[in-house]
């Protein structure tokens, strides 16, 4: 690129900056309420796909928190219908993600094939995916406790009687699992990234950051140096490294 070129395009993004001037509203002050999030997080999943893909197979994640209830099952909501709570802004997903005790695990394969039996069910190491037969995109993640997740059910919010959400540091410790992991499709790390920035900049006051540090090591050895750092440039206004 030329200099003058350079010149243009450095004034080009000065002329259009103050466009995003208090665009954006600020972090939310509301206090933390992960039952509205979740309703809000199910309201907005059916429409879009009400809307958008009406032939797409959806889950209600209620309908399995009652079902792994009902099966006896012990588990954790987690993904975007867990962590909520949390953010300043919730936002619509299709798949509903539990992370389920070891010796549940099983059990709660059985109840949703028994529940769901369109669904096609495909086992990995570390989760059961049920997948919608038509397009193969997951609709149901059963999680295995492996790693970070081996210290999830000493992290957890209960949310009246019904199931467990993660506590702010494990929801920080899982989308940062997921920004560091070379498997994860980088469409997706952006988004972990937001949510991330969200996490942080909602909640930074109450961050127990021992308990973080710790879950950090479950993550990676030298992890949990590397999670408050990540911590420490949401603060600081520094961009995260994707």
């Amino acid at each position: 690129m030329s200099g003058k070129k350079a010149v243009v395009t450095r004034r080009r993004w000065a002329k259009s900056d103050h466009l995003w001037k208090d665009h954006d509203p600020p972090p939310s002050t509301a206090p933390v309420d992960h039952a509205r999030a979740l309703e809000t997080t199910r309201w907005l999943t059916e429409n879009q796909y009400h809307r958008w893909r009406p032939d797409a197979v959806r889950v209600d994640p209620e309908e399995v928190i009652q079902l792994l209830n009902r099966a006896g099952v012990k588990f954790i909501l987690m993904g975007q219908h867990g962590i909520g709570g949390w953010l300043s802004h919730a936002r619509a997903t299709r798949d509903v993600d539990v992370l389920v005790q070891k010796r549940h695990h099983a059990k709660a394969v059985r109840a949703i094939h028994e529940a769901y039996p369109a669904l096609t069910q495909v086992d990995h190491v570390v989760v059961t995916r049920f997948l919608d037969p038509k397009d193969g995109d997951p609709v149901i993640d059963v999680m295995k406790p492996r790693d970070l997740y081996a210290e999830a059910f000493k992290n957890t919010i209960r949310v009246g009687d019904s199931h467990d959400v993660p506590n702010l540091e494990l929801a920080l410790a899982s989308k940062f699992a997921a920004l560091v992991s070379r498997n994860r499709d980088v469409q997706k790390k952006y988004l972990d990234a937001s949510d991330f920035i969200q996490l942080v900049q909602r909640n930074h006051a109450a961050i127990d950051e021992v308990r973080l540090r710790q879950l950090g090591e479950a993550v990676y050895i030298g992890g949990g140096e590397a999670l408050l750092k990540y911590v420490a440039d949401v603060k600081a206004g520094r961009r995260l490294r994707v």
